[in-house]
């Protein structure tokens, strides 16, 4: 499953993340006290937690989790539409987490008006 195309959003490879918009965090998006939110539990469990991986393939994914590869694909689907997962950009089989990756998080964008303020200063230094 490839999601990498025309369409995809563009993230920002900004490594600070004071500049970048920061999605949820997964334990106040998945639906607790269900049977798809324990699976959705597992999941990020699988794919956030564990700090030996920052990529993880669909199939790790899967076998760590308990859930079929068909489910995991499907809640990466909805959360990559979230942007709280990644796709790998060398890999379209890895996936990670936001917090594992901050440095895919979309840049947030700056006003008009601080881009002139900081213009006039850079100005003034020089």
């Amino acid at each position: 499953m490839s999601l990498l195309d025309k369409n995809a959003p563009i993230w920002g490879t900004g490594d600070a993340m004071s500049d970048t918009i920061k999605p949820p965090k997964w334990t106040d998006v998945y639906p607790q006290g269900c049977k798809a939110g324990d699976e959705e539990q597992d999941f990020f469990i699988s794919l956030a937690r564990n700090q030996k991986w920052q990529w993880r393939s669909v199939a790790a994914i899967a076998k760590e989790s308990g859930l079929s590869k068909e489910r995991v694909e499907e809640l990466l689907q909805k959360y990559w539409k979230k942007g709280m997962v990644f796709q790998n950009p060398q890999n379209d089989d890895q996936w990670a987490y936001w917090e594992r990756v901050p440095n895919m998080l979309p840049k947030a964008k700056s006003s008009v008006t601080d881009d002139d303020h900081r213009s006039r200063i850079d100005k003034a230094k020089s």
